[in-house]
């Protein structure tokens, strides 16, 4: 169904009757396709609803009977399979599935026969390692999908149950007994006694802790550090998906610093004011306001090997007044006030810059202090790049740069910014007032709105004798600029050119998005409309808010109105909101109303 203009009062009726049937409605249809997806051309029966995390076990799905309360279980044709007489969700795991059936508990199969019969106080449902928690006689234990007990009802509580498998390991379940915790494993066997006031588990190893202090075990129960570490976070690792060894946690010992790795091994000692990551297995470590490199020492770490104990060398002295995350090529230091770069040899070079920024695409924008023809400020900087063996590619001569991406670079001159590439050719000419990264081909372009910008007030704030007209924040890390401020600004117009420097969309918008799936929003009026790469307005402005991208064809659109129908802000503290999802042709994929926080969906689309 095409999209349209929408009569409020109609909408403001169905939200107060959805909001008195909020529940109900969250087991609706309207949540199968997040979760239980029928086969297609087959629906629920009316009465009939999924519940939002619902999933296909055994072909059979979880459903429950909204006029009952009563639970059993659908194919995916939205056949009962499992009639709707149970009181807990009938989830198959393994062919079973643990119920509960007025005041008894029974385990069923896929065909619904009765397979045992228990009188549990309390049970949960089997986990995908075939057992269920139980609670008799006030304590809890475990069966199998046999019905067998295999763990007898001992504990006070289970604080983690047993889950999904991790490594192809035996998995473990934590309990507290007595106001303390342990842990035992799917055979039964307790491997840690209940003797510390926490567990956790992370990655194959468990954190334990007793007054403040924190040790380490394995999943057979072994001690691989004492309880003598005070975590700066114990939740779990940091983690890096750039670097195969993604995964260290930061400790403390004696207010001092150092790391483990994921299975508990020291790899930074604990002697250090701060410790972070910045390249694999290599990580910053200061001390006393200095910087140094903590990692594999080439002497002492020959072919990849550790230092003594496996623990990581100092490799640089603790002399840097700051070392960078380097994603790329040599890592980013300063020294003295100055800016440069380490080598794969970790020795010092190019350190004589005032400011400097991490390599990207093979070059690194660098700057340099200095009075400049074009400016009459008493100082500013001058803007080049440089390879990673230093040598200046391209002059520093620029008012301001940006990194390469997609092997084109914005730069600025005399006032400007336009585009080069890695040869200094210019892509772009200069007479923009803003230029954003390239992403995909296309770049956002923005000029100041010279017919508003004339007749600004006195107030302005004036650089040089010249108006600066601050830029969006929302640009800071895309679009290089000397200042800015909201994107609603009236003094900016906006548009969109590609890699090569052809103009997509005239720069006259109030605002407009990065190309998406060949879809731009575009803003005009305070409204949000669509145009396609070829620059053709598709939707009509329309929306309040947008949210980019469109991801499979699809993105979400928000009208903000108030109780008296009038469009406000969709930041406002009071504000209802008719949020759609639709594709590029405007056909309406699902509809949430909310108001004040309180979202409720519903099945009605709009004409």
């Amino acid at each position: 169904m095409s999209l349209s203009f929408t009569h409020f009062s109609f909408f403001n009726q169905v939200v107060k009757i959805c909001l008195a049937i909020a529940l109900l409605i969250s087991l609706s249809q309207a949540h199968a396709k997040f979760g239980c997806e029928l086969n297609q051309g087959y629906e629920l029966p009316e009465d009939i609803g999924f519940n939002w995390l619902c999933s296909f076990s055994n072909e059979l799905a979880p459903a429950q009977q909204i006029s009952t309360e009563k639970y059993g279980a659908v194919n995916r044709q939205g056949i009962a399979v499992i009639p709707f007489e149970y009181d807990s969700p009938v989830e198959f795991i393994q062919s079973r599935a643990l119920v509960k059936k007025a005041d008894k508990w029974v385990l069923i199969d896929i065909a619904n026969h009765k397979i045992a019969e228990f009188d549990f106080q309390e049970a949960w449902n089997f986990t995908p390692v075939g057992l269920a928690q139980f609670k008799q006689d006030d304590k809890w234990g475990y069966i199998n999908t046999s019905g067998e007990v295999v763990i007898q009802p001992q504990f006070d509580s289970i604080v983690y149950g047993f889950g999904y498998p991790l490594l192809n390991e035996n998995v473990i379940a934590i309990f507290e007994l007595d106001g303390k915790q342990g842990a035992i494993n799917q055979a039964g066997k307790i491997i840690i006694p209940a003797q510390f006031d926490d567990i956790r588990r992370a990655n194959d190893i468990l954190f334990v802790s007793n007054d403040d202090k924190v040790g380490i075990y394995d999943y057979q129960g072994n001690m691989i550090q004492p309880v003598e570490f005070e975590f700066t976070m114990f939740n779990g690792f940091y983690s890096d998906n750039r670097w195969t060894n993604e995964n260290w946690l930061s400790i403390t010992k004696n207010g001092k610093v150092g790391a483990i790795d994921k299975r508990g091994n020291i790899i930074v000692p604990t002697e250090f004011d701060d410790v972070e990551i910045i390249s694999e297995n290599t990580f910053k470590v200061s001390k006393n306001g200095k910087y140094g490199i903590n990692g594999i020492n080439g002497i002492n770490g020959i072919n990849g090997i550790n230092g003594i104990n496996g623990i990581n060398d100092l490799i640089t002295p603790l002399k840097f007044d700051y070392i960078a995350d380097s994603l790329e090529g040599p890592t980013r230091v300063k020294l003295d006030g100055k800016w440069g770069y380490l080598d794969r040899s970790d020795s010092l070079m190019m350190v004589d810059y005032d400011e400097a920024y991490d390599f990207s695409e093979g070059l690194a924008m660098v700057g340099n202090n200095q009075k400049q023809q074009f400016s009459q400020k008493d100082e500013s900087k001058s803007w080049g790049y440089i390879n990673t063996i230093g040598e200046e590619v391209i002059p520093l001569y620029y008012e301001d740069a940006s990194p390469f991406n997609e092997g084109m670079a914005a730069v600025k001159l005399n006032g400007k910014w336009g585009v080069i590439n890695f040869q200094e050719n210019r892509i772009v000419p200069f007479e923009y007032d803003a230029i954003s990264s390239f992403e995909n081909g296309y770049a956002i372009v923005a000029r100041v709105n010279t017919n508003l910008a004339d007749s600004s007030s006195d107030t302005d704030e004036m650089i040089d004798g010249v108006k600066e007209y601050p830029l969006p924040e929302e640009w800071n890390d895309e679009v290089y600029v000397d200042s800015s401020t909201s994107r609603d600004n009236s003094e900016m117009k906006f548009g969109i050119i590609n890699s090569q420097g052809n103009i997509v969309l005239p720069v006259e918008y109030d605002d407009v998005t990065q190309v998406s799936e060949g879809m731009i929003g575009v803003k005009n009026d305070d409204k949000w409309g669509f145009a396609n790469q070829q620059g053709k307005l598709v939707f009509p402005y329309l929306f309040d808010q947008i949210f980019p991208p469109f991801e499979n064809g699809v993105i979400q659109v928000d009208y903000c109105y108030d109780d008296n129908e009038n469009t406000i802000s969709c930041d406002s503290d009071e504000v209802d909101i008719h949020t759609l999802h639709i594709d590029k042709q405007g056909n309406i994929i699902n509809e949430l109303f909310s108001s004040l926080g309180v979202a409720v969906e519903v099945e009605e689309t709009i004409d």
